[in-house]
C-alpha cells in the first residue's frame, strides 16, 4: 500500500511539472539592445499581462534583453514576443513597447521616437498630444538626449521637443489644480521657463524660452524651425480689440520671425496670419483713428523690407498703407 501511495505521488509531481509552464524551457535566449518606445511600461514576473508587476521602466529607457518568449501575444493592437531583461530591472517587457536600439546613432534614435509622440518639429499645438505623465517621461528623455546630442540641428530638435513636451504637460493639469501634487513641485522646478497666463487660467512655456532657443541653434537648419514654434508661443495679456496692441503683438511674434527669417521656410504662412489679424484690424480702424498714431509702422517697413516679394507680402502692405491713411 505504502508502495502504490509513493507511486502515485511520484506520478502526480510528474504531472504537475508537465502542466506548469516553465518560462525559461519555452524561451530561447535574445541578446539585443532594446528601448522602451512607451511610457510607464510594465516589467512582469512572467511573459504574460496577467503576471505580477514587479516594477516600470520609463520613456527612453536602454537595456539589453536576454531571452524571448517562444511564441507572441497579441495586445490591444500590437502583436510581439515577450522579452526578458536583468537591468534596470529584473522581469519581462512587452516587445510592443520596445524598440531596437542602435547605440552608434542615439541622437536619430531619440529624436525618432520622441517625435513619435509628439509630431513634427514644426506642428503648431499646446495641449491634447500627452496626458501629464506622459509629458513628463518624455520631456525628462528629451532634455537627457539633448545634452548628450552630438550634432547641432539633433541638439536644437531635441531642446526644442523638451519645451513642446512641457507645454503638453502644463496643458494637461487639471483646472485649479497647478498647487496641488504633484503639479506644484514641478512647476517650481521649472521657474523662469514658463509663466502663469492670468486669463487663460494656467501655466504656459514663456515665448522668451522658445526665442533664446532659436537664437542658439540660428545657425543651424532647426533654429528656423523652433523661431516659428516661438512665433506660436502663448502671450501674457489680452488686446480686447485695440487695433494698436494687436500691431504689436503681430511684431513680437509673426514680425518677429519675419526679421530673424526673412527667407526661411515659414515666411509664406506669417505673411497669412498677420493678413488674417490685418483684415480685421482694417474692418475696426475707422473708429479707433486714435489708436491707429500708436501703431509703429517704420518697424513693419523695417521688418517687410527684407522679405522676398509675393502677393502674400503685397497684400500686407496694402493693408498697413490703408491703415495708415485711415489715421490721418
Amino acid at each position: 500500500m505504502r508502495f502504490i501511495f509513493k507511486a502515485l505521488s511520484v506520478l502526480g509531481l510528474c504531472l504537475a511539472a508537465q502542466l506548469t509552464p516553465s518560462y525559461a524551457e519555452t524561451s530561447t535566449a535574445y541578446q539585443a539592445p532594446k528601448i522602451i518606445a512607451g511610457t510607464g511600461v510594465r516589467v512582469r514576473t512572467n511573459p504574460a499581462v496577467s503576471a505580477v508587476e514587479v516594477g516600470k521602466l520609463p520613456f527612453g529607457t536602454v537595456l539589453v534583453t536576454q531571452q524571448r518568449s517562444s511564441t507572441q501575444s497579441t495586445i490591444g493592437a500590437k502583436k510581439d514576443y515577450w522579452y526578458k531583461v536583468n537591468t534596470p530591472v529584473k522581469g519581462w517587457v512587452f516587445g510592443g513597447l520596445l524598440q531596437d536600439y542602435d547605440a552608434k546613432n542615439p541622437d536619430k534614435i531619440a529624436v525618432q521616437l520622441i517625435r513619435g509622440k509628439l509630431g513634427k518639429a514644426e506642428q503648431i499645438t499646446d495641449s491634447g498630444i500627452l496626458n501629464f505623465n506622459d509629458a513628463l517621461e518624455v520631456s525628462q528623455f528629451a532634455q537627457q538626449a539633448a545634452n548628450k546630442a552630438k550634432t547641432l540641428d539633433l541638439a536644437g530638435d531635441l531642446q526644442l521637443a523638451y519645451l513642446q513636451a512641457v507645454q503638453q504637460g502644463l496643458s494637461a493639469i487639471p483646472i485649479n489644480q497647478e498647487k496641488k501634487l504633484p503639479y506644484a513641485p514641478w512647476i517650481k522646478s521649472l521657474g523662469s521657463l514658463v509663466f502663469y497666463h492670468e486669463l487663460a487660467g494656467g501655466y504656459y512655456v514663456d515665448s522668451r524660452s522658445f526665442w533664446k532657443l532659436a537664437d542658439r541653434y540660428k545657425q543651424a537648419q532647426i533654429g528656423d524651425v523652433i523661431a516659428w514654434q516661438a512665433a506660436h508661443a502663448a502671450l501674457g495679456g489680452e488686446c480686447e480689440g485695440f487695433i494698436e496692441c494687436m500691431s504689436y503683438r503681430l511684431q513680437i511674434t509673426q514680425g518677429e520671425y519675419l526679421k530673424r527669417y526673412p527667407k526661411g521656410q515659414y515666411v509664406t504662412p506669417a505673411l497669412k496670419e498677420i493678413n488674417a489679424d490685418l483684415t480685421y484690424m482694417l474692418k475696426e480702424a475707422p473708429q479707433q483713428k486714435e489708436n491707429i498714431k500708436e501703431i509703429d509702422f517704420a518697424l513693419w517697413d523695417k521688418l517687410l523690407a527684407p522679405v522676398a516679394a509675393s502677393p502674400s507680402l503685397e497684400q500686407t502692405k496694402q493693408y498697413l498703407k490703408q491703415i495708415k491713411a485711415l489715421g490721418k
